[in-house]
């Protein structure tokens, strides 16, 4: 953005968001390195814009509930590890909202996207200015370093393009956000995020025109594709984010069990059935998908009794 552009942001934010919402963007923790710019290339601006209409969506659209944010670290670096879902990765923006907007102090989450992300012109640097990278080894290492909270979503593409009928059944972990925590010596702070399944049920994978087109998978959904562009649009349903005591492993391990493949598959699988656990909790706890104590078909089957 030029000058001006950034000038007009503020005052959007000025009109748009009360008072104690305007001091909390204004203190976004940012490193300027002298062109509007952090080292990972965020850009303050486009941070707040993209927080701005995030937060819509977080408020009216999907009406977000939260509890134990109180487990989030207030300062420091610290892994913040969810499960991944919904065709359409938006549950990394409203894990960033809801960090955003429920510390006493705000801090911005730097969540890590796929690769094949970095290819897709204008979103790649949109997803660079708004404060997400490429998931790098080096990019979380020196993110750590500079003491962010980092949201890794182990089971990748995997978690977000299962199909519906394996809904809130989590994919095995990659071992990689272990390694990190034992060598960083950060915490590992488990999320459980309920209603992204649902948002845009996957009733089929047509993998053969995902990999034509460059993209992991390609969904058939109950919008997509009969609906056209109007189709990518999630459905209403109602989010629970919910977290939990975080892990330190390293007080237990030392650095060098980070290079034991045993010892992190192991940590991995336990950091795994914790956030399933927590899981299940939250699908017992729901009254319903859309949050009206409506519409309880897509629930699992096994959870209708508890609905």
């Amino acid at each position: 953005m030029n000058r001006s552009q950034r000038k007009a942001v503020w005052r959007l934010v000025e009109r748009l968001l009360p008072q104690d919402e305007i001091e909390r963007a204004r203190h976004l923790p940012f490193e300027d390195m002298g062109y509007g710019y952090d080292p990972f290339g965020m850009e303050r601006e486009t941070a707040v814009l993209a927080f701005l209409v995030a937060r819509l969506v977080y408020r009216y659209w999907f009406r977000v509930e939260s509890r134990g944010c109180e487990h989030v670290p207030r300062s420091g670096a610290a892994l913040l590890v969810p499960n991944h879902s919904g065709v359409i990765p938006i549950d990394a923006a409203m894990l960033a909202v809801d960090v955003l907007s429920n510390l006493p102090e705000p801090r911005v989450v730097r969540t890590v996207v796929d690769y094949f992300a970095s290819d897709l012109p204008y979103v790649n640097v949109f997803f660079a200015r708004a404060g997400q990278i490429i998931g790098h080894p080096k990019n979380f290492e020196d993110l750590l370093r500079h003491d962010n909270l980092v949201g890794v979503f182990p089971e990748g593409t995997r978690g977000v393009g299962k199909p519906f009928r394996e809904r809130y059944r989590l994919r095995r972990f990659n071992v990689g956000f272990i390694e990190l925590s034992l060598k960083h010596r950060v915490p590992i702070v488990p999320v459980a995020i309920v209603g992204a399944e649902e948002q845009a049920p996957m009733l089929a994978n047509i993998a053969p025109l995902g990999r034509l087109l460059g993209f992991p998978y390609f969904p058939v959904t109950p919008q997509f594709p009969l609906l056209g562009p109007l189709g990518v649009l999630p459905l209403p349903v109602k989010y629970h984010i919910s977290y939990d005591e975080p892990f330190r492993f390293y007080d237990e391990y030392p650095p060098e069990a980070a290079n034991d493949a045993q010892t992190l598959r192991m940590l991995a699988d336990k950091v795994q059935v914790r956030i399933q656990e927590m899981l299940d909790v939250g699908l017992e706890q729901r009254s319903s998908i859309f949050g009206l104590g409506l519409s309880r078909y897509l629930i699992r089957k096994e959870d209708r009794d508890v609905a």
